[in-house]
């Protein structure tokens, strides 16, 4: 565990980032995802928050070890947990969590649906179904719902759903998120004409949510946007990101050109100066963050030289010597969305495989009112 560098996470910027999504939604609910340990700003505090301060019914997580972590940890919330993919269904020994507790499997292949419809136990479950409209990843094809009509009639889908693929691109007509939006209009219609009724639908993640595609569904499914880093460029999103990632400064020293730094061989190219940070690849800065350029308390800089287990070097230009010193406080982001999104450009990933990415040596510190 570390003292001097933490993730402070502000919660009222987490209830900023919702009312600027219900203000996008219309008059669709906002389920929120909270999946990877609230994308890994703290699963526990963040779905407290939201069920607690921002009245949310329903939560998304990705496995049943999600939800019964929370049902465990917080057995008093009033909410209803949905999981998305790793739903254990197929055990029986698992599919009790689904009776016993307030969660929901999202049904997504024939197997599954099978197993909850002949175990009597979860006759009272609601049925929640994807449908695969184009992103092949998990659903039922067309097909698999018009084998399967009958039973579906008989029992009734609460909440039909599909994810879209490429929701993160400005939509163009005829592209593939219309083709999505067109497919799942088909499955709905198939449903109807075959007399299954469906309660609720939902189809927008956040890039969708950003360009307001699905909001008149009724429910929309944030996650990234929640959190603050926008998925569509040019940037529309304006949340703040919630996190801000503090260190500080353990050693400075100036370099000449051809001095050799850290492990390996890596040697400035150019005379600078140098600032050691306690961070490193045990913390979650990705070994291949070397080359990438930030700007700390004001001064350009550059990850230098291989990033170790535990540290971080900064270069510098060599007139910074003076104006940064030993116990300097840095912060590798902020709370503009716009930091964290250009540090990922960078290392060629995405923003939210980097804040998944901050390990549990990091605290997380909880920011409110």
């Amino acid at each position: 565990m570390r003292h001097s560098s933490y993730l402070e996470i502000n919660l009222n910027l987490l209830s900023e980032n919702l009312g600027k999504i219900r203000a996008l939604s219309g008059k669709a609910t906002v389920l929120p995802m909270v999946k990877a340990d609230a994308y890994g700003n703290g699963l526990i505090p963040v779905t407290q928050h939201l069920v607690k301060e921002e009245g949310i019914k329903k939560i998304g997580v990705a496995s049943l070890g999600e939800a019964l972590k929370l049902v465990k940890e917080c057995p008093s919330l009033d909410v209803e947990y949905l999981v998305f993919s790793d739903t254990e269904i197929s055990d029986p020994r698992h599919r009790s969590a689904y009776v016993d507790f307030n969660i929901t499997p999202v049904i997504h292949q024939p197997e599954d649906l099978n197993h909850m419809l002949n175990d009597e136990r979860m006759k009272d479950v609601p049925l929640v179904v994807k449908v695969n409209t184009g992103m092949n990843r998990l659903g039922f094809a067309l097909a698999e719902l018009e084998g399967n009509l009958p039973r579906l009639k008989a029992r009734g889908i609460q909440h039909l759903m599909t994810h879209f693929a490429y929701s993160y691109v400005p939509q163009k007509a005829g592209d593939k998120t219309t083709r999505q939006l067109e497919e799942f209009a088909k499955a709905r219609k198939l449903l109807a004409d075959g007399g299954v009724s469906v309660a609720e639908t939902s189809t927008a993640n956040s890039g969708a949510i950003e360009q307001k595609i699905g909001v008149d569904e009724t429910y929309v499914r944030p996650g990234l946007m929640m959190y603050g880093p926008y998925s569509v460029e040019p940037r529309v999103w304006d949340g703040h990101q919630i996190s801000k990632f503090v260190t500080k400064v353990i050693k400075t020293f100036p370099v000449k050109k051809g001095t050799p730094v850290g492990y390996g061989v890596n040697v400035a190219g150019e005379d600078g100066f140098v600032a050691v940070l306690p961070v490193g690849y045990g913390d979650g800065i990705p070994t291949f963050a070397s080359g990438v350029k930030l700007t700390v308390n004001g001064f350009p800089c550059t990850i230098f030289a291989r990033v170790h287990m535990d540290m971080t070097f900064l270069i510098f230009s060599p007139d910074v010597a003076g104006k940064m010193k030993t116990g300097d406080v840095v912060e590798i982001w902020n709370h503009d969305n716009r930091v964290i999104t250009d540090i990922a450009t960078q290392m060629k990933m995405i923003p939210y495989a980097l804040m998944c990415g901050i390990t549990g040596r990091i605290p997380r510190i909880y920011k409110i009112k």
